[in-house]
């Protein structure tokens, strides 16, 4: 999924929550110059209790605007593609029981990790929140694996689907098949009245393109019919499927939502105005981004650049205590810290965006 979508997609939605305030870093003991040394964490006791953790970065789908399709054969140079190990899973949460929710979606499609019905029933038994609100296409999803969904209450899921029939579902989804779509969501449902559980909800996502605004009637319909909860997302990739002026009308008059500019300024000015509480750079602090192979991205809005550091192989608190995580923490709170180079924080363009707008993040929230 791409990121200033779901920068966009959470926002607006609403599914991304403030969680609480409390983590605690404790600067005893540390050296005063170094720039971040306040956000070092004690102990493992201080840690996020939420992280969001890569489940697979492999997809089936060939969708136009996709970011590992824009970027393959940079992913593949750089670190290349693979899912999460149960071994690695395990240790993880074995070693940080602080943690107590763990969002598995990023880029790639969680259900074509092999190994994901042992994390989802492990998780369950250590009593641990799983999502994937990032969003699933769920093309593939086996009959065992929509049990274990239901009976191990596998919390929410996003299912990306930008339509309501196979003919324009597919323009986008390339490979996919709507009709697999919604068998699989029905298989889930069927489970989920056999244990007479809530669990997952479901959430129907549909982006609006300018070859999908006759659907959006019929996804509401679809939406219903299916038990998920619809929400619609403006497209954010301008040089694709861009909507006219006329288009535009149209399409917010189906869809019932103002299609806002995306990106930085729709995050600032919904940050500024207290619209919402949530922004990505709270990841930092809040939420920890790590990739399947246990490298450490930081935030939600980081694709491919890491801080040089391997949370399965240093662990979870050294990683996040490392130096230049320290300083991309300093950076954001504090605008007049100087960038650095090898800080992919000084590249980003909602760092840049903060920067321009001279906007302390934090100033008014009390988070840290």
């Amino acid at each position: 999924m791409q990121r200033r979508e779901f920068l966009k997609t959470m926002a607006s939605a609403g599914m991304c929550s403030m969680l609480c305030s409390s983590c605690s870093f404790s600067p005893d003991n540390i050296d005063k110059n170094v720039v971040g040394s306040k956000f070092l964490y004690k102990s493992k006791a201080d840690l996020p209790t939420k992280i969001n953790l890569e489940a697979c970065s492999l997809c089936q789908l060939n969708c136009p605007a996709c970011f590992i399709r824009l970027n393959e054969e940079n992913i593949k140079k750089q670190e290349g593609f693979g899912y999460l190990r149960f071994k690695d899973f395990k240790k993880l949460v074995n070693d940080n029981p602080q943690i107590k929710e763990i969002e598995l979606a990023n880029h790639g499609e969680i259900f074509l990790n092999p190994e994901l019905d042992k994390i989802i029933k492990y998780a369950y038994k250590k009593k641990i929140t799983l999502t994937a609100n990032l969003g699933v296409n769920m093309n593939t999803l086996s009959d065992e694996m929509a049990e274990i969904l239901v009976k191990y209450k596998f919390s929410a899921m996003t299912v990306s689907i930008d339509g309501a029939t196979p003919d324009v579902y597919k323009i986008y989804r390339r490979g996919g098949d709507l009709n697999k779509v919604i068998a699989n969501v029905k298989k889930i449902n069927e489970f989920k009245k056999k244990y007479n559980s809530e669990f997952p909800k479901m959430f129907y996502k549909f982006i609006i393109f300018n070859h999908n605004i006759d659907d959006i009637l019929p996804a509401k319909k679809l939406a219903k019919e299916l038990e998920m909860i619809l929400f619609f997302v403006c497209n954010n990739q301008p040089s694709y499927a861009p909507l006219s002026a006329e288009q535009k009308i149209r399409a917010e008059k189906l869809s019932g939502i103002k299609l806002e500019d995306t990106g930085e300024k729709y995050l600032l000015e919904n940050y500024k105005s207290k619209k919402s509480v949530w922004f990505p750079c709270q990841d930092l602090f809040l939420s920890p981004q790590i990739d399947w192979n246990g490298k450490l991205l930081g935030c939600c809005s980081s694709q491919i650049s890491t801080f040089d550091v391997n949370v399965f192989e240093d662990g979870l608190l050294k990683a996040l205590n490392h130096q230049n995580v320290l300083y991309a923490k300093q950076m954001v709170t504090d605008l007049s810290t100087p960038p650095k180079k090898e800080i992919f924080c000084s590249e980003c363009y909602i760092y840049k965006a903060l920067k321009e707008e001279k906007y302390e993040m934090f100033s008014d929230r009390k988070l840290i």
